[in-house]
């Protein structure tokens, strides 16, 4: 099969690549559609993923595909599955206590174990979620969708509640989708980009604001991952409120937050980290039309153009899918 296997920094092949037999349990997809996601970008450029990354490796982990080869006793050949990638060991002490994302033995498709830009993909039974009645270019975006659904399920929202995006690329217009499922209209967001300033507009999102405003809000969602936005995040953030810092920064970012003055706000700070007992839950939301990504969807490739995309930023970009 043709497969882009990652050998090292910046070192990004697509070649044949021969995948091992099946064994009990594990199920052949033939990858649809894989998303791009900012982690692959921070490895392709020698930085850490959600596990350690060791190459040669396929990366992507954000695939969905059909059956073609079974070894497990849940699914057949031509059922359609989006693919939870990250793997649990059950068994330490952060899995026994329900904390799986934590677990000291973390694994992932499209990190540590071969992954979605590929025509192919094993997998374990245990990772793959029955769908219907959606495109694959969307199911790609359940895990995505998965993590978001984690991230904010940390907050007590209320439609009173005067929201702030801050970041409008794929993750914070999921956040808003999100969002208004929970009845929270009340939404505005900061971008610098102005085709994502169009989108959040059409999307419905309530305002666009200003860096230098003196706008304060009792709920920050924090999606660019940079210094700046991190520190924005927090000096936006309302007495009482709440803040989830939900982007994946560089591990070289360092931050300057000022504990006093999130003393006197009693402000509680929230992270969050993939993507645990969500994903069937963000194929659910899919399925029954409650949300819809179709419209982040800005760029379809093949894996000949995955380098290109991953070193370089498309105009009028959102969402990348790769379709091996």
């Amino acid at each position: 099969m043709r497969a882009a296997v990652f050998y090292g920094k910046r070192d990004l092949r697509v070649e044949e690549f021969d995948l091992p037999p099946l064994k009990q349990g594990e199920i052949l997809v033939k990858v649809k559609a894989c998303g791009i996601c900012g982690t692959d970008v921070h490895i392709f450029n020698g930085e850490k993923g959600s596990a350690k990354v060791t190459p040669p490796i396929i990366l992507g982990h954000e695939f969905c595909g059909e059956v073609v080869e079974t070894k497990s006793s849940l699914f057949k050949v031509g059922d359609k599955v989006s693919i939870d990638p990250n793997i649990y060991c059950g068994v330490c002490r952060f899995c026994r206590s329900g904390k799986v994302q934590l677990c000291e033995s973390l694994t992932a498709l499209g990190v540590n174990l071969n992954g979605g830009f590929a025509e192919y993909a094993i997998v374990p039974e245990k990772q793959a979620i029955l769908f219907e009645d959606i495109e694959f270019e969307e199911a790609a975006l359940a895990e995505p969708l998965a993590c978001c659904l984690h991230g904010i399920k940390k907050l007590e929202i209320k439609p009173i509640d005067k929201v702030l995006i801050i970041g409008l690329g794929p993750i914070g217009l999921i956040m808003l989708e999100i969002l208004k499922l929970y009845g929270a209209y009340n939404v505005y967001g900061y971008e610098i980009d102005e085709f994502r300033k169009e989108i959040a507009k059409w999307q419905g999102i309530k305002g666009i604001i200003e860096e230098n405003t003196d706008e304060k809000f009792d709920i920050v969602i924090e999606c660019a991952g940079t210094k700046e936005s991190i520190e924005m995040a927090f000096e936006k953030l309302q007495k009482g409120g709440q803040l989830l810092v939900f982007s994946v920064p560089s591990p070289k970012t360092n931050v300057l937050i000022n504990p006093f003055e999130m003393f006197k706000k009693e402000a509680r700070v929230y992270w969050s980290f993939v993507n645990p007992f969500t994903q069937k839950l963000a194929i659910e939301l899919l399925r029954a039309k409650k949300i819809s990504l179709k419209h982040i969807i800005t760029h379809k490739i093949s894996l000949e153009e995955l380098s290109q995309a991953l070193n370089n930023r498309y105009e009028r970009q959102l969402k990348v899918i790769v379709q091996p």
